[in-house]
């Protein structure tokens, strides 16, 4: 069974890194996995293992035939089996399966807004192109359940997604601020990721905690967003206690120097960065959207409004060492135990089974 993983580019997101871990599980378990972006490249061309082939089409526009033929070239050259397309890149995925009708297509929605699934763009697109997939994974409950109430498609499962350990990632990001007082914030520069809400959070705490810093790594888009979020750095004087990291390859080493890591997101669906501070033995705060009451249980501080219980609760993560200390270890127990690669890709292969015969 010879499975592409196709992704429309190889930047630090959680769709992309899913697209990787997935073709990179690929040689410890039975299938051949192979990974494609369909417009560039990005920081995560250097995780994808050395025995996954790669390819880049580099597409610029829809009719981009130089692309597509590139693709399908590879496709041809390797005898792909099922395209496995995430996100965005079903639409290229279409394409190619008309051209190739023998493929199975499927499609793993990792649509962020969720809690807004009924209003998301491009709905009657997708209905067309249901009736072409021979499955459709989601990587949160709700949007399982939206697939089946609203694409033609049978074949729907949740997949949880899940993250690989990598102990011996080596620190190349210089790490500025006091061991043992740091709060990180692992999201890419978005609007839902609310990193306003984080900031003000924190600034009303460095009063009482001033050694304490905040880290921000993700991809900084250089757009409105990121610039509202350096206006209010610099406005409320934190330019010495807020770091902006951008994206970086070293992630797994950064959270082990890290103590506490918080995500307020306005929505979600079922957040890497979340399984990542697990496997860093991190403290959490998180708030109620997507799968993150799920994911964390009782082995987290989970809320339900930013601005109302954000500060307290983080009051209480960095003056209450046993306690953050004691959540730390059960978050990573319960991410080890229930979000390994292992569970995950059984499950996947089942599927890929079903949907082939």
């Amino acid at each position: 069974m010879r499975v592409l993983q196709l992704i429309d580019t190889l930047d630090a997101g959680g769709a992309e890194r899913m697209a990787v871990n997935l073709a990179n599980a690929s040689v410890n378990h039975a299938y051949t996995g192979y990974i494609c972006a369909t417009r560039r490249g990005g920081i995560l061309e250097s995780a994808i293992h050395q025995e996954v082939l790669s390819c880049i089409a580099g597409k610029r526009s829809f009719h981009d035939l130089k692309a597509l033929r590139k693709l399908l070239k590879f496709i041809k050259k390797n005898k792909i089996d099922i395209v496995h397309a995430h996100s965005t890149s079903i639409y290229t995925a279409f394409i190619i399966k008309l051209i190739r009708p023998k493929l199975k297509l499927v499609w793993h929605d990792h649509y962020g807004l969720s809690e807004f699934v009924k209003e998301r763009p491009s709905q009657k697109i997708l209905k067309i192109i249901s009736r072409y997939m021979s499955g459709i994974i989601a990587c949160n409950e709700d949007l399982a359940a939206w697939a089946r109430e609203q694409l033609h498609c049978k074949e729907v499962i949740f997949l949880p997604n899940f993250v690989v350990e990598n102990k011996d990632q080596e620190l190349t990001t210089k790490i500025s601020g006091v061991d043992g007082k740091r709060i990180v914030c692992l999201a890419n520069l978005r609007p839902q990721k609310n990193h306003i809400g984080v900031l003000k959070i924190f600034k009303d705490i460095t009063l009482q905690f001033p050694d304490w810093t905040l880290h921000v790594v993700g991809k900084d888009f250089n757009d409105d967003t990121s610039a509202s979020i350096k206006e209010y750095i610099v406005a409320n004087h934190l330019s010495d206690t807020v770091y902006l990291y951008d994206s970086r390859t070293d992630v797994n080493a950064i959270l082990q120097k890290m103590d506490i890591g918080v995500l307020a997101s306005t929505s979600e669906g079922l957040p890497l960065a979340l399984l990542e501070y697990g496997l860093a033995g991190l403290a959490v705060m998180v708030t109620n959207v997507g799968q993150c009451a799920q994911v964390v249980q009782d082995s987290g501080v989970v809320i339900n409004n930013v601005e109302e219980e954000g500060s307290k609760t983080l009051l209480k993560l960095m003056s209450d060492v046993p306690y953050r200390s004691k959540l730390g270890t059960d978050f990573k127990n319960r991410v080890i135990q229930s979000y390994s690669e292992l569970s995950s890709v059984s499950l996947l292969i089942k599927f890929y089974h079903k949907i082939s015969v």
